[in-house]
């Protein structure tokens, strides 16, 4: 396949796939699953083929190929330049290990398994992954916009996929309802260059942005960066994410937080270094802070909530809203140095740090939610407290979930480190070009991210020792078995990533050069970060470019196995008694399960540090034998409260709620009145069109 075929194989595969699970879904929908899916695998190969095509072989290439025009008012294209290639990467290599794992997943999960209803799902996800990965690619803004609307509505229909459960159809109205906000500022910020321009395509929007002055330049920035951080769930307008990501599928799961909330970040870094960043000169002074603050932000909260959840696959979601944010911190660093006199080429040492840290999230990302669709597969338990003991039931699985959580703990020698390891730094030298209140802003942002890690770690050790370690607290728990090739073979390709990511991310750069290169208009990432060679990753800290830290992954993980060896040949080496097997003193009570340490346990030291922003709540009730000094039983129950969703959403809830009724109240039930208000609307709508033009 060459790459001017790539797009259109791409589009086959995916069109493909859809079709087959339409035609065959009431013949056999086995089949229908298993076609649709080797369609989705396929679509996604030729994905992985473009973009290492255009990255690696033809690096300064853009692709331009036009589509059919089937609107006569606008052309529609497809422009695959560097940053396009990168994250179509980022789609497609979630998307091969997600259409690996789904059959198998969805036969032993799903109680209608070959069923219509479950062929359709292969519909649906054809077409959330072939609006994901031409939305990358999209040369103009209906493209992009029509595309932007099908993943949506794709992944409405996987999150509401088992309508069976209440709790699913509530999260999919939520989803829509937030979805199609941040989708109308979206329309208002490219109406407003479309109409200025007087064409939809990007060049010509690009164009047009050069005549806006600052503050409609910056109006426009923060529409799009609202529409952008609604899809990536970035506080405060992260609520739909905790309660969609964990109702879909866990494949889907694994998509929509490894891959979706990425492509909302592809959509700010076009639309601010691309669309609307000014010809010459840095960008304005409040969008770097403004995304620094809100990355800041939603890093801290999103690791704080993860560590009060039991749910496993709301816990990984809340991480999804720390690591976009981790993400954010090294994009508004990026843009607070980009063509300052002080910044040199930490700009691109903070972009390259996001931009690595978006792969390597979506790798241990999807890792964890296959690892956590496993154990739900096998033991139909999301709650940790009711599990326990898989570690010698399911051992792929538990070793596959365990390289995830060290990646997303951010501890060497796995790629997690890595991406934070380069934004510390960034920071770290972004402080240092700045004096005052910025320089103890950047400060305290490394601070938080410092943080930030820290608690991953030990939301992890829970995660992970509640899950797999300790006995079975259930019998769904204690008669579990290892989920079935095909899902540890998905679990296995994006284990392998985190490991090659991390041991050898220099060879990592020569990806990053074409995206950094065309956003920042200066040096690649290798030149920068690599400039000492591939195995060593190094980053300008002064300003007169020299460097100031560095470290050798690959030296790191050989030191790590050497110690790991010698300690095992010590340890063979050194005679000893025979180790002896004996009960452990229990105060003369039987030892059952109930005596391991519990999820809510681990986390309530933290839950008290923490309680002004948790504001725990919990109810403890005792069943006793007749007297208050025989205890049967104890009921205990807490939880902890969203602030966003206390002190806005339900706010605004009422506020709603109080203005149907005042309107309800005006309901006479004659024609003549509701005609009266449509008209009044429109007037008003038609002024304030007047004024604004």
């Amino acid at each position: 396949m060459n790459i001017e075929s790539g797009p259109g194989v791409m589009a086959a595969c995916y069109g493909a796939g859809a079709l087959l699970s339409l035609l065959l879904a009431r013949w056999s929908g086995r089949l229908a699953l298993g076609l649709s899916h080797l369609a989705a695998a396929a679509g996604a190969a030729a994905g992985l083929a473009l973009s290492l095509g255009l990255l690696l072989g033809e690096p300064g290439r853009t692709l331009i190929q036009p589509l059919p025009n089937i609107f006569p008012f606008a052309k529609l294209s497809l422009s695959i330049d560097g940053l396009s290639a990168y994250f179509l990467l980022v789609v497609s290599v979630v998307a091969v290990a997600a259409a690996i794992y789904g059959p198998a997943y969805l036969r032993a999960h799903s109680p209608d398994a070959g069923s219509p209803r479950q062929a359709a799902q292969g519909f649906a996800l054809n077409v959330f992954l072939g609006c994901m990965a031409f939305l990358c690619c999209a040369g103009d803004a209906l493209t992009f916009l029509f595309c932007w609307e099908g993943m949506t509505l794709a992944s409405y229909v996987l999150v509401v996929s088992d309508d069976r459960d209440g709790e699913n159809a509530r999260a999919g109205l939520l989803y829509m309802v937030m979805a199609h906000g941040g989708t109308a500022l979206l329309l208002v910020a490219f109406l407003a260059l479309t109409e200025r321009a007087g064409a939809f395509d990007f060049a010509a929007l690009r164009a047009a942005a050069t005549g806006l002055n600052g503050p409609t330049r910056t109006a426009l920035f923060f529409l799009a960066l609202g529409g952008f951080a609604t899809k990536a769930g970035v506080v405060p307008l992260h609520v739909w994410l905790p309660r969609a990501h964990p109702a879909a599928p866990s494949h889907v799961s694994a998509l929509m937080s490894g891959v979706m909330l990425k492509v909302a970040i592809y959509g700010l870094l076009r639309f601010t270094f691309d669309l609307l960043a000014p010809v010459a000169g840095p960008l304005p002074f409040s969008w770097g802070w403004t995304v620094l603050f809100v990355g800041t932000t939603s890093a801290v909260l999103g690791v704080l909530y993860a560590l009060q959840q039991h749910d496993l696959k709301r816990l990984l979601a809340f991480h999804s809203v720390e690591n976009i944010g981790i993400i954010l911190i090294g994009v508004g660093l990026a843009m607070i140095l980009w063509r300052q006199s002080t910044g040199g080429a930490l700009a691109t040492v903070a972009l390259t740090a996001a931009l690595l840290h978006t792969v390597n999230h979506a790798a241990f990302k999807g890792l964890l939610f296959l690892g956590a669709g496993s154990v739900l597969s096998r033991t139909h338990l999301r709650n940790i407290e009711e599990l326990g003991g898989l570690a010698r039931r399911m051992p792929w699985t538990a070793g596959l979930f365990l390289l995830g959580a060290i990646a997303i703990s951010a501890l060497p020698p796995l790629n997690g480190f890595v991406s934070e390891w380069l934004t510390f730094q960034a920071l770290l030298g972004g402080a240092t070009r700045f004096h005052g209140p910025a320089g103890l802003v950047i400060v305290f942002s490394a601070a938080m991210l410092a943080l930030t890690g820290g608690l991953a770690a030990a939301c992890f050790a829970k995660a992970f020792g509640v899950t797999f370690l300790g006995r079975p607290r259930t019998s769904q728990a204690e008669h579990a078995t290892e989920a079935p090739p095909s899902m540890i073979a998905g679990m296995l390709w994006l284990g392998a990533l985190c490991v090659a990511l991390g041991v050898a991310p220099g060879y990592a750069m020569r990806l990053l050069d074409a995206p950094t290169a065309a956003l920042l208009h200066g040096p690649g990432a290798s030149a920068v970060v690599t400039a000492r060679g591939p195995l060593v990753l190094s980053t300008a800290l002064t300003p007169s470019g020299a460097n100031g830290t560095a470290i050798s992954m690959t030296m790191v993980a050989a030191l790590l196995i050497a110690l790991s060896a010698m300690a095992l040949v010590l340890r063979r080496g050194v005679r000893r008694a025979p180790p002896r097997v004996a009960p452990t003193w229990t105060c003369g009570m039987t030892p059952t399960a109930r005596f391991d340490y519990t999820a809510t346990a681990f986390a309530k030291p933290l839950r008290l540090v923490f309680a002004a922003l948790y504001h725990p709540r919990r109810e403890v009730t005792r069943e006793t034998a007749g007297t208050p000094y025989v205890v049967r039983r104890i009921h205990y129950a807490g939880e902890i409260v969203d602030l966003a969703e206390t002190h806005i959403y339900h706010r605004v809830e009422r506020e709603i709620s109080a203005l149907s009724q005042l309107i309800r109240a005006r309901s006479t039930g004659r024609i003549y009145g509701y005609i009266g208000f449509v008209l009044a609307a429109l007037f008003v709508a038609l002024l304030l069109l007047g004024v604004a033009y």
